[in-house]
């Protein structure tokens, strides 16, 4: 089997990717559900939802040496529909909402991005526009995200070493993928001089 190309390896793994892409944007929309609600309950003072989105200074977590000093704070627990499992918790607050969403907003995007990327190299010819050019918003989200955990760090005055991975990981990954666009701009101005020439 082919890797790349029609009735190949990165079409099917294209409709995986499809398949994930979908499954993550319906959690970050009920993660912005989520949030919603739980807004609108720390405001009226509501007990909607009561047993789906929780909000209290008790939210079930286990008893230890990190959740001790946080007894009296504010905490969160976003429950999956008609289930006790749990899709996100944390305590209350601006910064936790707003980094859950990015991150839950950017493994979508990931998995958008990888998703159009490889449907379009499982097309008839590899170098194509529209896989430059999603390989290069893949690449360009990957970029951005290792630099908000970067300016995340300072922001919060806290170096840590997941956050500084992340900003590797990331930086690395997007700036692989930039230059593999440029050798997909060759290609395709190749192909395009050898299509013209016939």
């Amino acid at each position: 089997m082919k890797i790349v190309g029609k009735n190949s390896l990165s079409k099917y793994l294209s409709y995986l990717l499809f398949f994930v892409f979908v499954i993550c944007l319906v959690h970050f929309i009920y993660h912005v559900i989520g949030h919603s609600i739980l807004l609108y309950k720390h405001q009226s003072g509501s007990q909607i939802f009561s047993n789906t989105f929780i909000l209290s200074k008790d939210v079930g977590w286990t008893q230890n040496k990190w959740t001790i000093p946080m007894n009296d704070v504010l905490k969160f627990k976003i429950n999956y529909p008609f289930t006790q499992v749990q899709a996100a918790t944390g305590v209350y607050g601006i910064s936790q909402i707003f980094n859950n969403t990015i991150g839950i907003l950017f493994i979508t995007l990931f998995f958008f991005f990888s998703y159009k990327s490889l449907k379009e190299m499982s097309s008839e010819k590899l170098f194509n526009a529209k896989a430059i050019k999603w390989l290069k918003r893949f690449g360009y989200l990957n970029l951005v995200v290792g630099l908000f955990s970067i300016v995340e760090m300072v922001a919060f005055r806290s170096v840590k070493g997941p956050a500084f991975l992340q900003f590797f990981f990331l930086g690395f990954l997007g700036l692989m993928v930039l230059f593999i666009v440029q050798f997909f701009k060759k290609g395709y101005e190749l192909q395009s001089e050898i299509d013209l020439t016939i």
